[in-house]
């Protein structure tokens, strides 16, 4: 709800996205507040007419016969009394939190105590309900209890404050009231600092306004940085006018949006020049490129000065988030009422011969974002940059969508997995949680558990039975119905059948679960759809046998190198790479005789040998829903440690071309269709050979390990919660945006992890002082604790936007926790990705 200039190029963005989903409401009576069926006390909002914008810029007048719930309500308060209030939805901002985010004197404070350089400031505080927030060496605090008491010290402490040094340097003052608001010039002028006079008798004038609480502020305002004269050629024929140059005055305007993962984010930096005595409160106008205008005045390299503008904008919102996490309800004005957007204002003057940029304050959210003639030349530029907001506000409405909703879990598996439930306890889902082990630490996340062993997957009918029992005689109903674990896929399926859930087929995930079906079935299939390349192209010959007789004649004719693994295995368990007929039927006779240990998961034991495949592996994690594809995310992985294909490294986004990275993703997409995987969140894993992609497995469930919470911080999509709408057959508003850096991460295997902890003294103080300084990312990959099993423990990750910068890390953490060996060549592992 809000004015349609203020917010157009979001609701175009969103049109593109979310067609349909974004709407614009211009009046208070085109809505309807009703009270909450999930939240007593509290109220939904309901639209019962709206501009609905669609792909490509079209909207349409919509009015609905049933009206339709909001899920994020954004309002400037533009168009009427403020609806935010008492929602049991999420809203951007409301009236309490706008008045908190341009009380100047509270965010002085704020970022402040977050280190960033601010002007001097002189507070006359009348009343004040507290006392300061954060101290700060550059703000004079005067505080007093009545009017004439202010009035009778003005001059003085004025006087004082004028005097100091830092104050010296200022050519102005800006004078005004702490709560003024951005867009108010009423109450805010702008005077000489030499004009002692003039600055007291205007802020004598501001004490009958002030209330309770409030302050009276006098700001020093720095000359702005002026153009760079260009040299010109003196003598010559042909002469031009002189004109008089007059003082300009830069003013940067920053947009700055919280993340779908809870980070600040710029997402716009602009700039506007005007008069030098032009007020900085001035409405912006003429807004431009604010690289294009430096290098314009004559700044060779204004990179660091816009990393600069950059860091101190997010500072800016990060302090505003972290003063609202303490704050209760009512005073924040609801309760899913938070801050998603600001503006954050510079001026850029210069200080001993460095250039520094100054604050001039912050706007809330009902100033809107930008437009700009470049936006419109460029709309695909001008959209993208809008896309972080966009993933917050879907990802935000995404879970008032599911808060209430029933989710039923076939199986918890590590500890790994216990984010799934902490993130579905977060967003107000219920969970029903069926495990074979008591107890589980993910007991306390979900609101009813069940202990049944279900690990003897060769009675899955049974199982299935007995868990729809179990929830019959409780009186339960679940809306969807999930597994995250790859051995309890075809169970879940099963399950999902007879409560009549929505979701793939049991037909469809047997077929993606045995792995040599999987490649038979796609080698049938010779017609790819929509124009896609035959399915046939990506499968590898493979063949599966019974016994020791059927090893003998399928080595015969198979060749080698060769993979033998388990026909239902997962997680590359019981995989070896093989060198000829004995070395198969030596393993083959070593997994037999392991039986009891079941490294087939409880399925059948049914070994099966696999072509052996040069050229990198590459990991595919794709949502699809009703056979459309959503979103997909590569990965490369770096050498695998034969022969037991142990992963060693790992690079986020892959290093390749989009054409082959095009190639990668049709290839999963296809597989995952033509196996019947419709309607879930998958993770397939291909090799890039020199006759194209090639297909070593689908995993049809959502990736595990260290994917999830690399795709949310990269790519700010939480990938739980697509898996969970799509159980629930709700489309999730998702889409596939670019990469904010590059991940890079090595997989320690559990023999070089305990010998670089008996190498290194204080082994694990010196990863926390990895982690807690932001060097590194640290994660247990499994909870096997077996020195001599084939597995790795230990994830080291880091973030950067160079990805030479990300490798680094990794090799000099490594080489601090003393994993880098000759057993474990860091560099070697590496060097796909450099």
């Amino acid at each position: 709800m809000a004015s349609p200039d203020k917010y157009l190029p979001l609701l175009l963005a969103g049109g593109k996205r979310c067609p349909g989903r974004m709407m614009l409401c211009l009046c208070p009576s085109w809505v309807s507040r009703l009270p909450s069926k999930t939240l007593p006390g509290l109220f939904s909002l309901f639209i019962l007419k709206a501009v609905t914008f669609e792909a490509g810029g079209y909207t349409y007048l919509d009015t609905f016969s049933s009206p339709c719930r909001v899920t994020y309500l954004l309002e400037d308060g533009s168009v009427g009394s403020s609806m935010g209030e008492g929602l049991d939805c999420p809203t951007c901002g409301s009236p309490q939190l706008n008045t908190l985010t341009e009380d100047v004197l509270l965010n002085y404070q704020l970022l402040g105590g977050k280190g960033v350089p601010l002007p001097p400031m002189l507070a006359f505080a009348y009343r004040p309900s507290v006392g300061l927030v954060s101290p700060h060496p550059s703000l004079m605090f005067h505080s007093i209890q009545e009017k004439e008491d202010l009035q009778e010290s003005m001059e003085k402490v004025i006087n004082a404050f004028l005097k100091q040094p830092e104050v010296q340097g200022s050519d102005k003052v800006l004078l005004q009231l702490s709560i003024s608001g951005w867009g108010s010039q009423e109450s805010s002028a702008v005077l000489n600092r030499e004009d002692r006079e003039g600055l007291l008798s205007a802020a004598a004038a501001l004490v009958p306004q002030i209330r309770s609480g409030e302050s009276i502020l006098l700001t020093a305002c720095y000359p702005s940085i002026q153009p760079l004269q260009k040299c010109r050629v003196r003598k010559t024929l042909f002469r031009e006018p002189t004109v008089l140059k007059k003082k300009l005055f830069l003013h940067i305007s920053t947009t700055v949006c919280r993340t779908a993962a809870d980070q600040p984010q710029v997402i716009q930096m602009l700039c506007r020049v005007d008069r030098g005595d032009t007020h900085p409160r001035a409405d912006p106008s003429k807004l431009q490129n604010l690289e294009e205008t430096l290098r314009d005045w004559g700044l060779s390299q204004p990179d660091d000065i816009i990393s600069l503008l950059e860091k101190w904008a997010k500072t800016a919102l990060q302090a505003i988030m972290d003063h609202e996490s303490e704050l209760v309800d009512t005073e924040k004005g609801g309760l899913h009422a938070r801050t998603d957007l600001i503006g954050v204002e510079f001026s850029l003057g210069e200080v001993d011969g460095e250039l520094q940029p100054f604050l001039l304050g912050i706007k809330n959210v009902s100033k809107g974002v930008f437009s700009t003639p470049k936006g419109l030349l460029h709309p695909q530029q001008s959209n993208s940059s809008l896309e972080p907001l966009l993933q917050t506000i879907c990802q935000r409405s995404h879970c008032s969508i599911m808060a209430g909703k029933t989710l039923l879990f076939i199986g918890a598996g590590e500890s790994k997995k216990l984010g799934v439930f902490v993130n579905a306890k977060q967003y107000g889902i219920k969970s029903i949680l069926v495990c074979h082990q008591d107890p589980h630490p993910a007991y306390k996340y979900v609101s009813e558990y069940f202990v049944y062993n279900y690990m003897d997957h060769t009675q899955d009918e049974v199982h299935a039975e007995k868990i729809v029992a179990m929830l019959e005689k409780k009186g339960l109903q679940a809306d969807g119905c999930l597994t995250f674990l790859c051995g309890n896929t075809i169970l879940c399926a099963l399950v999902r059948a007879k409560l009549g859930l929505p979701g793939d087929t049991v037909e469809a995930i047997s077929i993606a679960k045995r792995k040599s079906h999987t490649q038979r079935h796609l080698a049938t299939i010779d017609q790819g759809w929509c124009h896609l390349p035959a399915p046939r192209q990506y499968a590898v010959r493979s063949e599966h046998f019974e016994d020791l007789a059927g090893l003998k004649s399928t080595a015969e004719t198979f060749g080698f190198p060769a993979v033998v693994k388990q026909e239902y295995g997962d997680c590359s368990s019981s995989v070896k790479l093989v060198e000829s007929a004995q070395q198969c039927e030596e393993y083959v006779q070593e997994m037999m005789a392991l039986k009891a240990m079941d490294p087939n998961g409880g399925f059948a034991s049914s070994p099966m040998v696999m072509e052996y495949l040069g050229g990198d592996k590459y990991v595919v994690d794709l949502a699809i829903f009703q056979g459309k594809l959503l979103l997909a995310f590569l990965s490369q992985c770096g050498p695998s440690i034969l022969p037991y294909f142990i992963s060693s490294s790992h690079l986020m986004p892959s290093g390749i071309s989009q054409e082959k990275e095009a190639q990668m993703v049709a290839a999963a997409y296809q597989s995952c269709l033509h196996c019947g995987l419709e309607n879930g969140v998958y993770n397939v894993d291909l090799k890039l050979t020199e006759c194209g992609p090639k297909l070593i497995e689908i995993n049809p469930r959502t990736g595990g390990n260290f994917l999830p919470t690399w795709i949310n911080e990269m790519y700010g999509v939480d990938i739980y919660i697509v898996a969970f709408m799509i159980a629930c057959n709700m489309q999730p508003q998702v889409w596939t945006p670019k990469p904010r850096g590059y991940f890079v991460g090595i997989s320690c295997p559990i023999k070089q992890h305990y010998r670089a902890k008996e190498k290194t003294p204080g082994f694990e103080v010196i990863l926390k002082g990895l982690t807690d300084k932001g060097l590194v990312k640290s994660s247990m990959i499994t909870d096997v604790v077996d020195d001599t099993a084939p597995v790795a423990t230990l994830s080291i990750a880091s973030f950067s936007t160079r990805k030479e910068d990300a490798i680094s890390k990794i090799i000099l953490a490594s080489q601090m926790l003393s994993i880098d060996s000759e057993e474990y060549p860091v560099k070697y592992f590496l060097e796909p990705f450099m």
